[in-house]
C-alpha cells in the first residue's frame, strides 16, 4: 500500500475514534480534548496523521484549535450507531447525514455572501416564496410527505437564484439528492420549527438582510441535524 493511502486509513481511524468520543458524550460539548502527545502516545499515530483527523472536524465545525491552549468540542457530530435499531436502509440514512452536514457549513455562508455581493439576487422570490409557505401551512396539518415535497421547493427557489454557478450547482445538487435520499423514509420533524424559520427566511429577504438569513439557515440545519431528527428516521 503506498505511504498516501497508508496515511489517509489511519486518518480515518483517527478520525472514528474523535467521532465515537464525541458521539458517546466521553467528549461533551465544551471538553478540551487531549493534547497531541497524549492522544499521539494513546493511538500510536504520527503527528501528521492527528492534525489530518483534527482538521477534518474542525471543518466540519465539529472541533475548534485555540492557539496556546487547546482544542475544544464546539458541535456533536453524527454516530452511525443512532440508525442501527431502526430498519430502513442504513445507506440512505448515511448519506442524509453527510448531505445535511455539507449542507450546514455551506448553505448559511452562501447565502450571506451573495446577499451581500449581489444584494439584489433574490428581488421578486417574495411572492412565489410566500405562495410555498402558505402552502406549508396547509400541508402541515394533513400530509407531512407533501409538506416536506414543498419544503425542497421552497429552498430550491431561493439557491436557484444564486449567481455564482459553483455554489448554486453544489448546492442544489445536494438539496435533489436529499430529497431523493429521504423519499424511502418517514422522517417526523416539527413542522412549527421549520415554518417559524422559512418565514424569518424571506423576511430577511425582503429587508434584504445577509445576517438574518444565514442566521434563520444556520438555525434551520442545527435543528436537522440535531441526533433526535435522526433517531426518528424509520
Amino acid at each position: 500500500m503506498p505511504a498516501s493511502s497508508r496515511q489517509d486509513a489511519v486518518t480515518d481511524e483517527i478520525v472514528s475514534y474523535m467521532r465515537h468520543m464525541i458521539s458517546t458524550g466521553k467528549w461533551p460539548v465544551g471538553t478540551k480534548i487531549p493534547s497531541e502527545n497524549q492522544l499521539r502516545a494513546r493511538l500510536n499515530v504520527s503527528r501528521t496523521s492527528l492534525r489530518s483527523a483534527i482538521m477534518q472536524l474542525a471543518a466540519l465545525n465539529v472541533l475548534k484549535a485555540k492557539q496556546g491552549i487547546g482544542t475544544f468540542v464546539i458541535s456533536t457530530l453524527h454516530d452511525e450507531a443512532i440508525f442501527e435499531e431502526t430498519g430502513k436502509s442504513l445507506g440512505a440514512k448515511k448519506e442524509i447525514v453527510q448531505i445535511l452536514e455539507f449542507l450546514k457549513i455551506v448553505a448559511p455562508t452562501a447565502i450571506f455572501v451573495e446577499m451581500q455581493k449581489f444584494h439584489k439576487c433574490f428581488k421578486g422570490l417574495e411572492r412565489q416564496l410566500a405562495q410555498t409557505l402558505e402552502q406549508q401551512r396547509d400541508l402541515a396539518q394533513r400530509d407531512q410527505a407533501e409538506f416536506l415535497r414543498s419544503c425542497f421547493e421552497f429552498h430550491l427557489v431561493i439557491f436557484n437564484a444564486i449567481v455564482n454557478e459553483f455554489v448554486k450547482n453544489s448546492i442544489i445538487e445536494a438539496i435533489t439528492r436529499l430529497q431523493q435520499a429521504i423519499a424511502v423514509l418517514h422522517p417526523n420533524v416539527s413542522c412549527q420549527v421549520i415554518l417559524a424559520l422559512h418565514g424569518k427566511l424571506i423576511k430577511a429577504i425582503v429587508k434584504e438582510d445577509p445576517k438574518l438569513a444565514r442566521r434563520s439557515l444556520k438555525k434551520l440545519f442545527d435543528y436537522l441535524t440535531a441526533h433526535d431528527y435522526l433517531r426518528n428516521l424509520t
